[in-house]
């Protein structure tokens, strides 16, 4: 899923853009697929039993194996032992279905890093807990924790090791990408695609409802293929994996019916907006409606998963608190020393529903840093001191935001926060902008790992894209995902 692709493309220009008589790229001779395409497209197609029964065989190598390596008491052969063998086939079974539960056999789970190991990471907790409970609970199995911990260890580096070596084959699969008419998304989709940006698409052409329509060239030198009236003809001579549905052709009845030809084709079929979404994961702010809001059917309203978040927030607010305690008084004393106002700073942010909440942070700017008014942060700004720098580097200067999760202010993922002195013009600048206050601010979210830090209004916008992405998708998986990042983000001292 990328996020790094330019998103002011004029499409006003893509659109003046006069026609090419050149042979499109897209309908020239395909040239020969790698070992790689073919690699990876047998991995798409392997059936979720074989992934069921490599997981299954991992896990019960790996108990083997710390049964030999850290059981040392244990009598007699772990070959011959029938109750070990029991118990390895619960532990593995226990993985397979946990792996079902959160969808680690799906097709799409090879096309991206952080979810595989998040999905990896999410099918050995939940398996642990399930086996736990037969073992323990309904058949008084003495499987020796030891060898269970080092078969859960061993399936979590080798299964998530040759998924990700999977992924770096399917990456060079390319599928066939099919437009039904032209929108306003269409220009973009098709230059982000053209020029590399958004991997794993093979773009074959705009299919029209326009018989008479000039067959072989369009604008940005894209071609149309054929009219809506042959798609499945189309479908088969291009091999078509995916078809989008401007956002004008949606609401045509011809288009409807050669978008339900497709599907029954076996073709994933998405609207612009959706593609745009799923793709470089933002929602396109410009191009949405009410309407949007009105049919995303938002995760973040259901009782039942604000619940499990808000527990998941107090049991790592809690245990980061007594972790880092430490360290925030370290900080706190350096900062003391350098007598440059008092440690702790303090000040007032929107938080959920735009309510104000007052968040904590480490002073990291000069005691009169905003004497002369309220300013975006800048990149080398000159108002942060030298001890203030690396506390924002390491992220150091976040920690006491910790408590704010704890009293419920925050969550641990969740947008950025802003404060009420911007939130107010910029609630009139960008459509939406108040939407993001829908769910909990966060200590990190899907906007800060995929966009450097902003200040200006375009930066604004752009983050409110990512922030509408999150707050649709927000899930157990998107946190896990995010919170990865996160440390990666940390370890590279990114900012």
């Amino acid at each position: 899923m990328s996020t790094n692709t330019l998103l002011s493309i004029d499409l006003a220009t893509a659109a003046s853009l006069p026609p090419s008589r050149a042979t499109p790229a897209a309908v020239r001779q395909k040239a020969p697929a790698s070992g790689k395409t073919l690699i990876g497209g047998c991995l798409l197609h392997l059936p979720r039993g074989a992934w069921m029964l490599m997981d299954l065989a991992l896990v019960c190598i790996g108990t083997l194996l710390g049964d030999k390596l850290f059981v040392w008491w244990s009598a007699g052969s772990i070959l011959t032992d029938y109750n070990q063998w029991l118990a390895n086939v619960v532990v593995g079974m226990a993985v397979v279905l946990a792996g079902s539960i959160v969808g680690l056999y799906e097709q799409t789970t090879l096309w991206v890093r952080s979810r595989i190991i998040a999905r990896c990471l999410l099918t050995v907790t939940l398996a642990m807990l399930g086996s736990w409970l037969v073992l323990n609970l309904l058949m008084y199995s003495t499987l020796s924790r030891r060898a269970a911990a080092s078969g859960f260890v061993f399936y979590l580096i080798t299964a998530s090791g040759l998924r990700l070596l999977g992924h770096t084959a399917v990456r060079e699969v390319k599928r066939g990408l099919l437009i039904l008419g032209q929108g306003p998304l269409t220009g973009t989709i098709i230059r982000s695609i053209r020029r590399g940006a958004v991997s794993g698409y093979r773009l074959v052409g705009i299919a029209v409802g326009d018989p008479q329509a000039d067959r072989g060239v369009s604008s940005c030198d894209i071609p149309i293929v054929g009219d809506i009236a042959n798609i499945e003809d189309l479908c088969h001579r291009f091999d078509v994996a995916e078809v989008v549905v401007a956002e004008e052709a949606s609401r045509n009845s011809h288009h409807q019916r050669a978008a339900l030809a497709c599907l029954r084709m076996g073709c994933r079929v998405t609207d612009e907006t959706t593609f745009f979404e799923s793709t470089y994961g933002e929602v396109p702010v410009s191009h949405i409606s009410p309407n949007w809001f009105i049919s995303a059917d938002l995760k973040g309203q259901l009782q039942e998963h604000a619940t499990a978040k808000r527990i998941f927030d107090v049991v790592v607010s809690v245990v980061g608190l007594v972790v880092a305690a430490p360290i925030m008084m370290l900080v706190a004393l350096v900062l003391k020393i350098q007598g440059r106002g008092s440690a702790l700073y303090s000040q007032t942010r929107v938080g959920q529903g735009g309510r104000p909440f007052t968040l904590y942070k480490f002073r990291t700017m000069n005691g009169d840093a905003e004497a002369a008014g309220s300013t975006w942060a800048a990149p080398n700004d000159p108002r942060v001191t030298p001890v203030g720098r690396f506390l924002r580097v390491s992220r150091l200067d976040e920690l006491p935001q910790l408590w704010n999760i704890l009293k419920g202010d925050m969550s641990l993922v969740g947008p950025r926060p802003e404060r009420p002195e911007f939130v107010g013009p910029l609630s009139i600048l960008i459509p939406f902008f108040n939407e993001r206050h829908l769910i909990k601010p966060g200590l990190t979210g899907w906007a800060q790992i995929n966009y450097a830090y902003g200040g200006s209004i375009a930066d604004a916008r752009r983050k409110l894209q990512l922030d509408l992405y999150y707050v649709k998708h927000m899930a157990i998986e998107l946190d896990l995902i995010i919170l990865l990042r996160t440390l990666g983000t940390f370890f590279r001292g990114s900012r």
